[in-house]
């Protein structure tokens, strides 16, 4: 085997661990209950259409504890912008006008109105006592964690009338087409590939690999394990 092939199939490895981390998101994702007690974003403008959850950034939108619900205070919300979703990927996009929903069991539709948008160091602590205030952050720039993108929205009004109707998420069977590109990605490489003899055995990882995120579909794990994994490797090769 040449060692161009050795390394192919170390980049497909660590390709197939964050297509992982995604899989076993976008999965775990239908599992949800108690969605009549789930609070979810709205951002029409960027396509944000998220549940809020209050366990942890890696399960998608997170809700800071130390703020408040809306119409009780500052509301700070937290997301991903690569990986885990990455339900603010287009958090950028947004400009001042742009409306942004709270849909929140027991309290209604929160009418939030973006005025501004900016950029601090990762180190930046946010205040919780800014009034009837939504903040929205994320990482910045894409695929750094050196800085965090804040947007400011102010509360414009809340319907308590508004009803929570929670349809379903189509990203949340991205995970079949992250298995599906990924597959169709290693069989375009294996065509191609210009050592002839190493076909077989890239085609078999490919395969292996695939079969992988079939499994971890149907059988997700925890995509915080597979990060902190890939993060060793990412050191131990000094990436």
């Amino acid at each position: 085997m040449k060692p161009s092939t050795i390394f192919i199939i170390i980049g497909l490895l660590i390709i197939s661990l964050y297509c992982v981390i995604d899989v076993s998101y976008y999965s775990s994702q239908l599992e949800i209950e108690n969605k009549s007690t789930t609070p979810v974003v709205v951002v029409p403008s960027i396509g944000v259409n998220e549940d809020i959850n209050n366990k942890s950034v890696y399960d998608g939108v997170y809700h800071e504890p130390q703020s408040f619900k809306p119409g009780n205070g500052t509301v700070i919300l937290f997301g991903h912008r690569t990986l885990y979703g990455s339900p603010f990927f287009k958090l950028d996009k947004l400009k001042k006008g742009d409306v942004v929903y709270l849909d929140w069991p027991g309290i209604g539709r929160a009418e939030y109105t973006v005025v501004k948008s900016f950029i601090v160091d990762d180190s930046y602590l946010m205040p919780v006592d800014q009034g009837q205030t939504l903040f929205l952050i994320t990482c910045h720039p894409i695929g750094s964690t050196q800085q965090r993108l804040i947007v400011q929205a102010h509360l414009k009004e809340i319907d308590p009338t508004q009803k929570i109707i929670h349809k379903p998420n189509p990203h949340n069977y991205y995970g079949v087409l992250i298995i599906l590109g990924f597959l169709i990605g290693g069989l375009v490489l294996t065509r191609f590939y210009p050592v002839e003899e190493d076909r077989k055995i890239l085609m078999g990882v490919v395969v292996a690999l695939t079969l992988m995120l079939i499994y971890m579909y149907f059988f997700p794990i925890d995509p915080d394990f597979i990060s902190s994994k890939l993060l060793e490797i990412n050191q131990f090769f000094g990436i």
